[in-house]
């Protein structure tokens, strides 16, 4: 063995990378702000991180990881105008912040944060419309504006379901 070593150098350090490598590989590290599934020929095999962070170990080249942020997020609405109930306009800019909360469901749901993005902001959008449309103006610069917020909230979160993610909070930037 060693022989071979000093007869060919080139080819014992290329495989001395290739098992360094796999090495690295095999044992990836979860931080506390991701969360990973590992899929297994195409198929979510297990769930790493979702507990504890740390070392954890895969087989590499058979298994690959797909990573998922599981800190608070937000998305944003485009500011749009809304009519109360007495027919007065408003204009709205809101936002709501959600957490990944089921990797597993939101990998078999397409796998992707900024799908989940695009996929809330339209709805949002017309949830802030619809509640705030069934309100008089005086109550959409009140204290009363909060429970509408929580119907939105409520409505945003049964979307946010089906791709594995909770929605904390909805809230106006500016009316």
């Amino acid at each position: 063995m060693t022989d071979f070593i000093r007869s060919r150098p080139l080819v014992s350090g290329i495989v001395a990378i290739i098992i360094l490598f796999l090495l690295v590989a095999a044992f990836p590290i979860i931080s506390e702000t991701k969360q990973a599934v590992v899929v297994q020929f195409g198929k979510p095999a297990r769930i790493l991180g979702s507990t504890q962070a740390g070392i954890n170990f895969r087989v590499p080249l058979f298994e690959q990881i797909v990573w998922i942020d599981k800190r608070v997020q937000s998305v944003d609405m485009d500011r749009q105008q809304v009519l109360s109930t007495d027919q007065r306009r408003l204009e709205v800019d809101a936002f709501a912040r959600y957490r990944i909360v089921n990797p597993l469901l939101m990998y078999i749901r397409g796998g992707d944060e900024e799908r989940l993005r695009k996929a809330l902001v339209p709805i949002l959008g017309s949830e802030i419309r619809n509640e705030l449309g069934k309100q008089p103006f005086a109550a959409l610069l009140s204290p009363e504006r909060q429970g509408v917020m929580e119907n939105v909230r409520r409505s945003l979160d049964r979307v946010a379901a089906q791709y594995g993610a909770r929605i904390i909070d909805v809230r106006i930037k500016k009316a």
